[in-house]
């Protein structure tokens, strides 16, 4: 009896040491990953549909759409680009701005920021919507602080996305709107373009055509691999679906759907690629990460505040922010640093 009862209590205070050295890990990892997290000050204007880029230890945004779903006009769009330095994030710098544009696509690289495309409005508030596609690019030198014009997009272009990989920005996606007298001349688009950085002079080059028409996606890049990520199709409404071209065999093929029930799911998604993994988020508030051999999206978990057509970028290669964009409750002005998980 006495050894039973020592033995008992053994294994009690064994499971019991076990039971607290588990909470404790987890208490610890809990707080490693807060520890991690930056308070950031809210984004400047109330957007969606901008451009939103982190170079070096700074975040830039640009342009966006101010007023209420599906009312467009001069008023309502924005032509402010905007600098959070993130290792001291207690205020925004307002930059030289541009011209007023959503819908549009930023990149940055190599000191620079690149605008790309994007539509303004044309009417006032009171007025019959006027809206006009443009294919004009710019790029803006982070030292001297100027725009500078660069080689236009073969076509007008919004609604779609960018990334650039390896010193080359690709565009995909997107449609072309001429305004209200020319409405029988909005397109949506069945061409994709390259513009490498390192060629000169610069000179936009068709990609092989994507075997969709989609605008509203989100562009990413992983592994010598263009991602196009869910968006609303030409015909069949908002989808899941996702496309890959491989840069090596320079052919477009099939990737897995986006975790969802419906195809709302992959509407104004916001992809990226950090420390060696694919994330995108959606309007439902999933993060889901690309599994490591390319063939599934796992959800890894909630993100504070639901949103769509907004922007996710990376951050020091083990975080991304989230910014703008809008849920069922309007605007979302915070921005949300997730660390991504670790590499075991």
């Amino acid at each position: 009896m006495i050894r039973q009862y020592y033995y008992s209590m053994a294994n009690r205070v064994s499971f019991s040491a076990l039971l607290t050295l588990v909470l404790t890990l987890g208490f610890f990892a809990e707080l490693s990953a807060e520890s991690r997290t930056m308070t950031l000050p809210e984004i400047p204007e109330p957007v969606t549909s901008f451009g939103a880029a982190v170079e070096g230890e700074t975040l830039y945004i640009y342009g966006g759409h101010m007023g209420a779903a599906h009312s467009y006009s001069i008023e309502d769009q924005s032509s402010s680009l905007f600098a959070l330095p993130l290792n001291n994030p207690t205020e925004w710098q307002e930059l030289p701005n541009g011209p007023r544009l959503q819908g549009l696509a930023m990149v940055a690289h190599n000191g620079s920021l690149y605008r790309l495309g994007g539509f303004a409005a044309q009417n006032e508030e009171t007025e019959a919507q006027d809206l006009v596609s443009t294919a004009e690019c710019a790029r803006f030198d982070l030292k001297s602080k100027t725009w500078e014009p660069l080689p236009a997009l073969p076509e007008p272009r919004s609604s779609f996305d960018a990334v650039v990989h390896k010193n080359t920005i690709y565009v995909i996606g997107g449609w072309a709107m001429y305004g209200k007298d020319r409405t029988d001349e909005n397109r949506w688009h069945e061409t994709a373009w390259q513009l490498d950085l390192d060629q000169q002079p610069l000179e936009w080059k068709a990609m092989p055509t994507p075997p969709f028409q989609k605008r509203a996606l989100s562009v990413a890049a992983l592994n010598d691999k263009i991602y196009a990520i869910g968006g609303m199709k030409s015909k069949g409404g908002p989808t899941r679906e996702v496309d890959i071209f491989d840069l090596e065999t320079q052919t477009w093929s099939k990737g897995p759907e986006l975790p969802g029930e419906k195809g709302i799911e992959g509407f104004g998604t916001s992809a990226f690629a950090v420390a060696g993994d694919l994330y995108c988020s959606t309007i439902s508030g999933a993060l889901n990460q690309l599994s490591p051999d390319g063939s599934e999206w796992i959800k890894i978990q909630e993100v504070p505040h639901k949103r769509f057509f907004h922007r996710m970028v990376p951050y020091q290669d083990n975080s991304l922010l989230l910014m703008g964009g809008a849920s069922e409750d309007g605007k979302v002005l915070v921005i949300d640093h997730i660390p991504v998980p670790e590499k075991k």
